[in-house]
């Protein structure tokens, strides 16, 4: 924060018009002059020194109308108040039109009544049906929300069906603070039709962050009603499925039990008649506190210091002569313009400087500290919030698609509120048209980021299914093997004749199976390092250490073959062909994200050779292989990794890609209850 400041730079460019200023006066001089002497009098002193005074005067003038200022005071604006969150169900239900116009119009005008009434609160404005979207956040904009409140309807959403614990949950985490425990409210409009409830999450998490809960039911509780959809021909029908018409109630047994089970909430049915829902707040926020500083704005006031230039201004005009009526015009304005304001400006200009050095995301949190003194202020404010955000945007677009296009989307959001603030804000006008197609391909970019996700794990899948399949086989080769060898102190024959061909023949199909793995595997490798950012290194892929184990599973599966072929031998063979079921297991384990292990038949096998000492037979066998011999690519061999690459991303890289991570988490939960939905009204 700078000690001295000038408030109002742009008042500056009216020292321009000194120069025109001093030419003047020094045209009347020389006039004035030429004159005296026609007349034949002396020329008079002190004429420049009048004029140098005047036109010094005027540029004190000009530096006091640009409001400098001393001793910078930070303020903060803080009101008092509850916070409000309306959730509204938008589910296809709420289309039933058994409340008048419908159970979700009726809904949106109770949140208007309730908006007329509100004074200090914070209102916040929540949709969700199968999945919750943020419409507007805690705002004491009321006009705001308002307008937002139109946008409501049940294509808004991700997917449909009911659940309410989504709403609970995006209010919970991206609306209601921590510091407000005890002073938030969510205010739930709803028929009931939950068809994923879970009141004991909903009651814990309302709980934890002291929010009160207020329940309305939309709908008719004893007689059911159809939902109307508009058909391809823009004409009215109604809702089926499987060929019968869905029909709903409102299901006051959902809302009354989740009621019941959270602490501080309520329940009231209007059911199908009017209601005024800023009566029903006021009687439920009653009694409940409402103290308290509300959000952490701050300004910086300065001491003025023009009054001091003007005072010498007016002096330096009174020792040059008298001042006019239009020096007395340019002290009057000078006067107005410096009326104790806010000096909020100071912290535009940082922002705006951040954001022409390309520092999008300072600016963002500089501009969230500025509030403008009136609507067009706001506007310009909100305009240049857009332009960061979509900034933002371009830079995510090839990294993370979802984080581009919720940049792209808050940027809607400001463009919106900047042209309703300024009607004249033309630019913010124009902008949204091109915002809505940046929207639309951020979208498509997700959807086919998505898509070729799905692929790839897709392909994922069929390979842990194939080493599913290929441990299966060679388990159950590996045990044949083992029962044909002999046990201590017995006199087993030795196998029959093309006994061991035939051994050999599995183990080398087998052999073919993991190569043909193998090929999949590198195929998927290279599949996931083309979608990489470009530059990134091999050794990022997460393919690359199973890989390695495949070359030794082949490796052993090639020895077990090859010692197949003498009777002497087998039990070599057999201690290869675990060598290559652990393989297996082992690449399992990193492909499925789980701890490697053994299977139950490798833990039954091997817990066999040790305890009944199959290997002691063999131990002074010139072809056999001695207990102690280390085994080729076992498991301390294959558990060496080489040293991971020290990455080379930036702090802001790193925020950018966890950002994306964010959203993409976020879409797969919702993904996740989607499934969970069997009906998506």
């Amino acid at each position: 924060m700078n000690y001295v400041a000038i408030q109002w730079p742009w008042m500056l460019l009216l020292l321009l018009a000194i120069v025109p200023l001093a030419g003047l006066l020094a045209r009347a001089r020389k006039k004035r002059a030429a004159l005296r002497r026609k007349l034949g009098l002396e020329p008079t002193k002190g004429e420049f020194g009048r004029d140098a005074l005047r036109v010094i005067a005027m540029v004190l003038l000009v530096l006091a109308m640009s409001r400098p200022g001393y001793a910078p005071e930070r303020r903060s604006v803080s009101q008092s108040g509850r916070d409000v969150v309306f959730a509204i169900d938008v589910s296809r239900s709420m289309l039933a039109e058994d409340a008048h116009p419908s159970r979700l119009e009726a809904a949106k005008q109770g949140v208007r009544d309730a908006l007329e009434g509100f004074g200090t609160e914070r209102a916040g404005l929540v949709i969700y049906a199968g999945s919750a979207t943020i419409l507007c956040p805690l705002t004491y904009d009321y006009d705001f929300v308002r307008y937002m409140l139109e946008q409501v309807s049940p294509r808004a959403v991700d997917f449909g069906g009911t659940t309410v614990l989504s709403a609970v949950e995006k209010s919970v985490d991206n609306v209601f603070s921590d510091e407000r425990s005890g002073m938030q409210d969510l205010v739930v409009l709803s028929d009931g039709e939950d068809h994923v409830p879970d009141t004991k999450r909903v009651a814990e998490l309302l709980e934890s962050r002291g929010v009160d809960l207020l329940l309305v039911g939309l709908g008719d509780p004893t007689s059911s009603s159809r939902i109307p959809i508009e058909n391809e021909e823009g004409g009215k029908s109604y809702l089926k499925q499987d060929g019968d018409f869905v029909s709903t109630r409102l299901n006051e047994e959902v809302l009354r039990g989740l009621a019941e089970d959270c602490r501080g909430a309520s329940f009231v049915a209007p059911g199908t008649a009017a209601f005024d829902l800023g009566d029903l707040y006021a009687n439920f926020a009653m009694d409940k506190p409402a103290e308290g500083a509300v959000g952490a704005d701050s300004f910086v006031v300065y001491r003025e210091a023009g009054f001091g230039l003007i005072a010498v201004a007016l002096v330096l005009l009174l020792l040059g002569g008298r001042m006019g009526r239009a020096g007395i015009g340019v002290m009057l304005m000078s006067l107005a313009f410096l009326q104790p304001m806010r000096a909020e400006s100071v912290v535009f200009d940082e922002a705006r400087a951040l954001q022409v050095e390309g520092k999008f995301d300072e600016a963002l949190e500089a501009y969230g500290e500025v509030e403008g003194q009136t609507s067009f202020q706001t506007a310009a404010i909100r305009f240049n919030q857009a332009l960061c955000y979509l900034n933002r945007a371009e830079g995510l677009a090839g990294e993370s698609p979802g984080g581009a296009l919720e940049a792209a989307r808050q940027a809607q959001r400001c463009f919106l509120e900047a042209a309703r603030l300024d009607p004249g804000l033309e630019r913010a006008g124009r902008r949204l048209d091109s915002t809505a197609v940046r929207i639309s391909a951020y979208a498509a970019a997700l959807k086919e980021k998505e898509q070729e996700e799905q692929a790839l794990q897709e392909k994922l899948d069929k390979i842990i299914e194939h080493l599913k399949e290929l441990h299966e086989k060679q388990s159950e080769l590996r045990t044949k093997v083992a029962e044909r060898l002999p046990k201590r102190g017995s006199n087993s024959s030795p196998p029959a004749s093309g006994e061991g061909e035939e051994f050999g023949r599995e183990q080398g199909s087998l052999k073919s199976e993991a190569q043909s793995i193998e090929g999949e595997m590198t195929a998927l490798d290279q599949e996931m390092l083309a979608g990489m950012p470009e530059g990134t290194p091999p050794e990022m892929s997460m393919m690359r250490v199973p890989l390695r184990l495949m070359t030794e599973l082949l490796g052993a599966q090639d020895k077990a073959r090859e010692a197949l072929a003498e009777w002497s031998r087998w039990a070599e063979s057999a201690a290869q062909q675990q060598v290559a079921i652990l393989k297996i297991e082992e690449i399992l384990a990193i492909l499925e994200g789980g701890d490697s292990g053994e299977s139950e038949e490798g833990e039954d096998d091997e817990g066999e050779w040790d305890e009944e000492g199959d290997w002691e037979d063999y131990e002074d066998s010139e072809d056999g292989m001695p207990s102690s011999m280390p085994m080729e690519g076992d498991l301390a061999a294959g558990s060496e990794m080489a040293p991971l690459p020290v990455p080379n991303y930036s702090a802001e890289e790193l925020l950018m890609e966890e950002q994306g991570n964010m959203q993409f988490r976020e879409q797969q939960r919702a993904k996740g209850q989607a499934g969970k939905v069997e009906k998506d009204w």
